[in-house]
This record gives C-alpha cells, sequence and structure tokens, in this order.
C-alpha cells in the first residue's frame, strides 16, 4: 500500500478479516483460546506477533 492513500473497509471486510486470522490462530495453536493462552505468556515466536497483533486491531475496528 502507498504512503498517503487510506483505505475504507466495510464492516463486511474486516468480520472476513476477523475470521481468517481466527482460523490462522486455530490452525497454529488448535483453537483461539489456545493461542490466546500462549498470547499471555509470551512465549511465542515472533512471527505469531503478526497474528496476535492482527486479531486484536480487527476486534478493535469491530468494537469488539
Amino acid at each position: 500500500m502507498s504512503r498517503g492513500v487510506i483505505r475504507h473497509f466495510t464492516r463486511a471486510d474486516l468480520e472476513r478479516r476477523e475470521a481468517d486470522v481466527v482460523s490462522a490462530l486455530e490452525e497454529r495453536f488448535g483453537s483461539l483460546e489456545r493461542a490466546l493462552n500462549e498470547e499471555r505468556t509470551g512465549s511465542y515466536p515472533s512471527e505469531d506477533l503478526r497474528l496476535f497483533s492482527e486479531y486484536h486491531a480487527v476486534r478493535f475496528l469491530l468494537g469488539r
């Protein structure tokens, strides 16, 4: 994405992205609950940080 470009997401876009991120977390950790428990420990590989960040960002944008 270029600097200075603003993209607007619809609620449906955000809900689809949330479903994709939850699916990726479930695939990686076995369940969303296990993923969030691992996040609390801080003992996960750094490549998983992107998934956790995106999960919380999308949830924030959806007001959850």
